[in-house]
């Protein structure tokens, strides 16, 4: 069965030079429909936004291919909450399932038939909620298949559906009763300080008055709502970006080898998370660096033990 070409979403800022080799990707699957966020700029720093951001905006018109171009060219700047989250929501006003790739992400070219074989597996099937176009953690082996199921939502290549989407909610409404519920505990196996890195997170979130990310109000839909994310078991996507707002320098997330895939997959042999890969994974990339979460963890088990040597004597 001949499976159709998933629209594709790009969103954009102020990188011309890396926006124009993820659109350079782009126009070699040669979507049907493209769609084109681009955000405006800064009041702080209009004149050199405004410069770059007219580079793109003139990159995306000449694109010459035959496939229909939808574009949302915003004025004022919307920011990395709401702009990216905005963009997702518009794209999906016409689309049921869709790639999306950010300015800094370039894939490899079977990461899009990856997507459209796996959008078309699992179109109806609620328990999958995002694929994934990154593997982290190469090193820890999971099964000799294609891809593997994961409670990590990662973004920098994805795809989704609109029936997930419907789930997310930029102002994570839900999260206190969330929260008082004890519920982030079980999903994330009661290990403290994953919980406490994940609950700080969605603490600080919830209380700002103005939401400066977009993601981990994504990941929230999928903890909330027990989702599957389908992992591949090659890294398809590559981050080329150096700074921007969330980091100030290149780290070892960007510039990663991406690889291609087969384009027959081998499915995952148990329908599961993949529960030691998870394990794995949130212990070393979740809490890579963050030592206070460590060190919460080493005091309040300290507390424990303490507590019960008192007693016994």
């Amino acid at each position: 069965m001949k499976i159709d070409k998933t629209a594709v979403l790009l969103i954009t800022f102020n990188r011309p030079d890396t926006t124009k080799s993820v659109i350079e990707a782009i126009i070699k699957y040669n979507p049907e429909r493209l769609y084109v966020f681009s955000d405006g700029p800064r009041e702080n720093k209009k004149v050199e936004d405004l410069i770059l951001i007219k580079q793109i905006r003139e990159l995306v018109k000449s694109i010459d291919w035959k496939g229909a171009l939808f574009t949302r060219f915003m004025e004022t700047n919307q920011g990395c909450g709401l702009g990216v989250s905005g963009a997702i929501s518009w794209a999906f006003e016409n689309e049921e399932q869709l790639i999306i790739l950010e300015d800094d992400c370039v894939p490899s070219q079977s990461f899009f038939g990856f997507c459209n074989k796996l959008l078309d597996t699992y179109a109806h099937d609620t328990r999958i909620m995002h694929i994934a176009g990154t593997r982290w953690n190469e090193e820890y082996e999971v099964d000799d298949t294609s891809y593997f199921f994961s409670k990590y939502a990662h973004i920098w290549g994805w795809a989704t559906w609109k029936r997930s989407w419907i789930k997310y909610d930029f102002l994570m409404q839900d999260w206190p009763d969330f929260r008082h519920k004890g519920l982030l505990h079980t999903i994330l196996d009661n290990y403290f300080p994953l919980y406490k890195r994940w609950e700080y997170m969605f603490d600080n979130l919830y209380n700002q008055a103005r939401k400066h990310t977009w993601d981990y109000q994504w990941q929230f839909a999928v903890f909330k709502n027990n989702g599957l994310c389908i992992t591949p078991v090659k890294n398809l996507v590559t981050n080329i970006g150096d700074v921007g707002v969330h980091f100030s320098e290149t780290t070892s997330a960007h510039h990663r080898k991406r690889d291609e895939i087969e384009e027959v997959l081998t499915e995952p042999k148990y329908f599961h998370s993949a529960y030691e890969f998870d394990k794995y994974h949130g212990r070393t990339f979740y809490l890579k660096g963050r030592s206070k979460f460590k060190l919460l963890y080493d005091a309040t088990v300290a507390k424990i033990l303490s507590k019960a040597k008192s007693k016994a004597i």
